[in-house]
């Protein structure tokens, strides 16, 4: 038998459960929602209902070594970072990450160490130049731990801005970055607009330019594993994203290109340890950015100073058709090892049809003098050469062929018979001559592709060289 108590207790917890079923079935009506929609709008998946929850863009580099082949064929021994889990596999410059604003953003590091043997196996970070980490995040030794061989480690944090930056390894700086431990990181505007940030000014394509400076002392120093006088800096080598002129010409990358009316934005990051003033021919561009901020207006300039660790964004509105250079106005910087031109020296190329070959627009294609009239009938040839050319099957045969490319001549020291015809076959992208010093030959200009052939019937040295190009020598000796 159920006592007065418990009849009591009863009815006291029916009436709450009827009071409970009351309301739910109230704020259902209020809602518009039957309860089993609603019970299912509870247990939705986080993937199906409607959230901003902010993307994550996740990274993984390996800090290992790597080799940098230059124009003039010289390698050199770089460390950097690589995606891939491989010693030797750096690149340089390294990869660039591109986020959007407002994106979490996860970068893990490994230290994978080097794949040269003999050498300091050293400690690793990543420091984001510009984009403001908390101190956990900002890959300074001595305020966040350095990454020894085979540690990792996740850098956390929230890109607010839209901007340009990059990022290098902070531990002994003054070493690592020359090496080569730095790229660039972009954050472009929300949703990956082509803005230079959200809301911004509208582009139709973009390029980014990572400029740096190279002493190859240092790096063979750091692969011989022997000191070296770290206040004595003399880079020979002037890279944009680690390639120097001509080779700039050859990646799409660092050649720049478009048609009349785009706008193009240049990302210019300085990650080197000199200033290089980048200047434009035949346009002015407008700077609208610095160090990852827009400037209060934009700045209408042809040459722009970029200081070690800056970075400008430069929107180019295309005028004019043609091929304008673009390059470091410093102008040892259009070097390679002393050679010009070389180094931070680029082109824009503007054009439904592209420019026409050898665009350094230097007269006229192929042009030859008349000959002397002490020259043998067949001894020159060339485009608009004069009658009786040597023939291709008796230049293959009987002859020599030199190779005109990556602003040398293939053959420093070419020695054959008198009687022997030597053909030079230009395969730069730009002009050049084959020129005796002593007068007894000259091609006049030899554009992209064209060949030039002179056939040595007296015995001697002779010396010739590039007239546009003047370090360019070498020499025929014929015995």
């Amino acid at each position: 038998m159920i006592n007065s108590s418990n009849k009591a207790l009863l009815f006291r917890t029916g009436t709450i459960l009827l009071i409970v079923m009351v309301l739910f079935s109230m704020i259902n009506i209020m809602t518009g929602l039957e309860p089993s929609s609603s019970a299912a709008a509870a247990f939705q998946r986080p993937s199906e209902m409607n959230t901003s929850l902010p993307e994550t863009k996740r990274f993984h580099l390996y800090a290992t070594d790597g080799t940098l082949k230059l124009p003039d064929e010289t390698s050199v021994y770089v460390w950097g970072y690589s995606e891939q889990q491989a010693k030797g596999t750096a690149g340089y410059p390294a990869p660039t990450l591109t986020v959007n604003e407002g994106d979490q953003v996860e970068v893990t590091l490994t230290n994978l160490g080097t794949s040269q043997k003999g050498i300091k196996q050293v400690g690793h970070t990543i420091h984001f130049h510009g984009l403001d980490t908390d101190q956990a995040n900002d890959g300074v030794p001595h305020t966040s731990k350095d990454l020894l061989v085979g540690d990792s480690y996740t850098y956390r944090f929230k890109a607010d801005h839209a901007g340009t930056y990059f990022y290098h390894c902070h531990v002994d700086t003054i070493e690592h970055l020359q090496m080569g431990m730095t790229g660039a990181f972009i954050v472009k505007a929300k949703d990956g607009a082509n803005e230079a940030w959200t809301s911004g000014p509208k582009y139709d394509k973009e390029y980014t330019f990572v400029l740096n400076e190279i002493d190859p002392v240092w790096h063979k120093a750091v692969q011989e594993g022997k000191k070296y006088d770290r206040t004595d800096f003399k880079p020979t080598y002037f890279t944009i994203n680690g390639k120097a002129y001509p080779d700039t010409e050859k990646d799409p990358g660092t050649l720049i290109t478009g048609k009349l009316g785009e706008k193009v934005l240049v990302r210019i990051i300085n990650s080197g340890y000199r200033p290089h003033a980048m200047h434009l021919h035949g346009h002015h561009f407008q700077v609208i950015a610095s160090d990852g901020r827009p400037l209060p207006a934009p700045l209408e300039k042809d040459t722009v100073n970029i200081g070690p660790g800056e970075r400008y964004d430069l929107l180019i509105t295309f005028t004019q058709e043609g091929a304008y250079p673009f390059h470091s106005h410093n102008i040892v910087d259009n070097t390679n090892n002393g050679v010009y031109p070389g180094g931070m020296h680029t082109m824009v190329m503007i054009g439904d049809q592209g420019p026409a070959p050898g665009h350094e627009g230097h007269g006229k294609n192929g042009e030859l003098e008349e000959q002397n009239e002490n020259e043998h009938p067949s001894s020159i040839t060339g485009a608009g050469a004069a009658a009786n050319p040597v023939s291709p099957l008796e230049e293959s045969r009987e002859g020599a062929m030199v190779a005109i490319s990556h602003m040398k001549y293939s053959v420093k020291e070419l020695r054959i018979k008198a009687g022997t015809t030597v053909t030079w076959e230009n395969q730069d992208p730009v002009f050049h001559t084959v020129t005796d010093i002593g007068g007894t030959f000259d091609s006049r200009h030899l554009a992209p592709g064209e060949e030039f052939s002179y056939t040595f019937h007296e015995k001697g040295v002779y010396n010739y060289y590039c007239a546009t190009h003047p370090s360019m020598e070498a020499s025929v000796i014929v015995e």
